[in-house]
């Protein structure tokens, strides 16, 4: 029996012991990462905060074919394709029970949509596209997301403001990628 008290504390000690050193990797762990994820060119011993995004006031929905007009009515920069004909409206919607703010732009063969804040980012996912894992691709200096399926494609950016979308349903991989290079900003 007490033979049995003492495997039973051994076992106990060890039990504890061993939580400690696994705390202790998992600490060393989240240092060492930190380390590994500290940039040189931040200020030593700053950090960056991300400031909270303004709220976005409900306003009434709007069309328009100026894209100047919708970037008032959106209250951020949209991107626009230059030289082709455009439809475009901007409204209200919501996500994670906050107002966001949407700007749709329909051009012949393509769609572009706006979300702000980005946290509402997926209110513009196409859930039927497969990510297609290539880097290189940007808009505007911006990386992209790029996604497709058959000849639809599909490119996510975003920036400290709100998150963007470029659909084109019928398109080759070169004609979209054509597309992406065209993109400017209009305020």
């Amino acid at each position: 029996m007490a033979e049995a008290t003492g495997k039973g504390k051994l076992r106990r000690v060890l039990g504890r012991a061993g939580l400690g050193l696994l705390s202790l990797v998992l600490m060393a762990a989240v240092y060492v990462g930190a380390v590994l994820i500290h940039s040189p060119e931040s200020e030593e011993g700053s950090f960056v905060v991300q400031e909270e995004p303004e709220a976005v006031t409900r306003l009434q929905a709007a069309s328009s074919d100026d894209p100047a007009a919708l970037a008032r009515l959106f209250g951020a920069r949209l991107p626009v394709v230059p030289g082709l004909p455009m439809t475009g409206e901007t409204r209200n919607a919501s996500h994670d029970g906050q107002a966001a703010r949407m700007a749709i732009l329909r051009y012949n063969g393509a769609t572009l949509s706006a979300v702000r804040p980005a946290s509402a980012a997926p209110l513009l996912m196409r859930p039927e596209m497969s990510v297609e894992l290539r880097s290189g691709i940007d808009v505007q200096n911006l990386p992209v997301m790029l996604c497709g399926r058959n000849d639809a494609w599909s490119a996510y950016f975003a920036d400290e403001t709100a998150a963007y979308e470029i659909y084109a349903p019928q398109a080759s991989r070169e004609d979209f990628l054509a597309l992406l290079d065209r993109i400017e900003w209009v305020q």
